[in-house]
């Protein structure tokens, strides 16, 4: 890092719950939480899952922006008759050599600050899909990536002399085994390299860190589970060592950190098999059939439907709104800022920021939620998507929920207020443009995040920000459904949506 520079370091704590963080499970947390800024209004992208909102961090856009809208993607020139599962980083290699190199569409964080000479590093534990979409230009010599399990014990990072100290100084990562309940070894090993190599060697100007827990364990023994906890602590410690490192380094006192989520969590009370019910419903000629093809998300599934006819689309939407698990519905827009899809009944996919004319879907659905508590006392249910054998998870995430909107996000650093809460709509798509903002750095095209100037030290009472919050509800028959927006400084956060009756 240049000296006199800001370094900026964001962890994301993969399905960190914000009501997760206690003095007990995670006391470093608690204090950065209890010392800087503590957002209560902060939004995860939707959909709620990870991919969705690795590119949203790395990029400040939008999925309908950036081109990731799911956590499964249906991209023709891929394949034409099904979509793709995004936690594999070869389907993303594959769709940015089919693509003329356009897997992200938008400039990301670590182009923007190459080309003012500074790098940046991401260093993740998690899936070899989000750990790309960190900074998915590292291949071609864009600052660094870091994940065990590019091409395990052969490539565990970009660019490839990076990748040989790694292996050299700290041997292979640890195997994921796919029985096992948590990944804490993981997340040690990426930590070590991060602590031990990363920040005094390569000195680079901004880090984003991402922490596969406790993601992997809540999805395997359900969020709440004293296991699940267990990892939260694990993660807590390890980022209390990389504070204690840099305090090491001299940087603290040029520090800021975020520490965020990419999505919060619920627990699933039942899957349907959404393909199934086309199947019956005469909608989709078989499972794998690319007349109408599911991209799934768990609690959220978008349908790309061949030749977008018109007519399907409607019946489709009529499908779902006839059934209990049929939730809130969204299709392309009537007209510009008209909130209603052109179907009946539906919400548009413009107001969610879904829309997308290469790869967005004809039509979006996610399930009924409610906010009753599981076995462990944690609030949130909902259903998920189980076609084509696909598992039920006790607890997942990607619908429109409040328990999965709603995501941790802190702020703690030289440029940051103290002790400090803010109540105004914030998300990860703002972490980007607020990075670039205290790095001095101009340049906004292509953001669809905004600059939280009401966090910054010298930034405008919170309390003075305006935020214009309104629901919005369609009908079809005796089918309606509801969604809440806030805007503030002529920013969209999409809050929650439901069905009513």
């Amino acid at each position: 890092m240049p000296t006199g520079q800001r370094f900026v370091i964001v962890f994301v704590v993969d399905g960190l719950r914000p009501d997760a963080i206690t003095a007990e499970d995670a006391p470093t947390l608690f204090r950065l939480r209890a010392e800087g800024v503590r957002f209560t209004n902060s939004h995860a992208v939707f959909p709620t899952v990870t991919r969705v909102n690795a590119a949203a961090l790395a990029t400040g856009a939008q999925p309908g922006t950036n081109g990731i809208v799911g956590n499964q993607m249906y991209v023709p020139a891929v394949d034409p008759r099904r979509a793709f599962d995004t936690g594999d980083y070869r389907n993303f290699l594959a769709l940015d050599q089919s693509t003329g190199g356009r897997l992200v569409l938008v400039d990301t964080l670590a182009e923007r600050l190459a080309r003012r000479g500074l790098r940046m590093a991401g260093v993740s534990s998690g899936s070899t899909g989000s750990a790309f979409l960190l900074n998915p230009r590292a291949p071609s010599g864009i600052g660094v990536l870091v994940n065990g399990y590019l091409d395990p014990g052969k490539t565990v990072a970009y660019p490839p002399d990076a990748s040989a100290t790694i292996l050299a100084k700290f041997g292979p990562a640890p195997v994921k085994e796919p029985g096992a309940d948590r990944y804490d070894a993981s997340v040690a090993w990426t930590q070590r390299v991060l602590r031990d190599y990363v920040l005094p060697e390569l000195a680079p100007a901004v880090v984003i860190n991402w922490m596969t827990e406790p993601d992997h364990s809540q999805h395997s023994l359900g969020v709440g589970s004293p296991s699940s906890r267990e990892a939260l602590s694990h993660d807590d410690r390890e980022i209390g060592r990389v504070l204690a490192t840099l305090d090491d380094l001299g940087l603290t006192a040029s520090t800021d950190v975020f520490v965020v989520s990419d999505h919060g969590f619920s627990s699933n009370t039942s899957g349907v098999d959404v393909a199934r019910a086309l199947i019956d419903a005469g909608l989709k000629k078989s499972p794998d059939s690319g007349d109408v093809v599911l991209a799934s998300s768990g609690q959220a599934v978008a349908l790309h439907v061949e030749g977008h006819d018109g007519e399907r689309i409607a019946s489709i939407a009529r499908l779902i709104q006839s059934h209990e698990w049929g939730g809130v519905v969204f299709t392309a827009g009537r007209a510009p800022a008209d909130p209603r899809g052109v179907i009946e009944g539906t919400f548009s996919l413009e107001l969610i920021h879904v829309a997308n004319r290469e790869r967005g879907p004809d039509l979006l659905f996610t399930f009924p939620w409610t906010s009753r508590p599981n076995a462990f006392g944690v609030p949130g249910t909902d259903l998920a998507n189980v076609s084509g054998g696909a598992k039920l998870y006790p607890s997942d995430h990607g619908s429109m929920s409040p328990w999965n909107v709603r995501n941790t996000f802190i702020a703690w650093g030289v440029d940051f207020k103290k002790r400090a809460t803010v109540r105004t709509p914030a998300g990860n798509v703002d972490v980007t443009p607020t990075i670039l903002e205290i790095l001095g750095i101009d340049g906004r095209d292509g953001l669809d995040g905004r600059v939280l100037h009401e966090a910054l030290e010298n930034g405008p009472d919170e309390e003075r920000v305006a935020v214009d919050t309104r629901v919005h509800t369609v009908e079809a028959g005796s089918y309606r459904a509801a969604i809440q927006v806030s805007m503030t400084d002529g920013h969209r956060y999409v809050d929650k949506s439901w069905g009513i009756g």
